[in-house]
């Protein structure tokens, strides 16, 4: 499932558009993880109301939400703490990076 979050062009709302297999029903809170090979980003929101949906000549499904109360937040930790544990191994050993 991708989530792609923006704004609408028309008003100021935030928005959200789901695309998968299959369409969603979102409603209330909901929080959101996405890895990705650097980070992991977790957005919170609130879903206020779907806006419509709709499926493209690929058979994909797309929802679209209205949101509000959005926040998101972004770990880089993981691939600093990968390499600080292969300095502290090569110091361990004497080795040169």
């Amino acid at each position: 499932m991708e989530y792609i979050f923006g704004a609408s062009g028309l008003t100021e709302n935030e928005t959200l558009k789901t695309k998968g297999a299959e369409y969603t029903d979102l409603t209330g809170w909901q929080e959101v993880v996405q890895s990705f090979p650097d980070s992991t980003r977790t957005d919170r929101f609130r879903v206020v109301r779907k806006v419509g949906q709709d499926t493209d000549a690929e058979g994909n499904h797309y929802t679209w939400y209205e949101i509000d109360h959005h926040n998101t937040m972004i770990d880089k930790s993981a691939p600093i703490a990968e390499r600080v544990g292969a300095i502290e191994t090569a110091i361990e050993r004497g080795l040169s990076l």
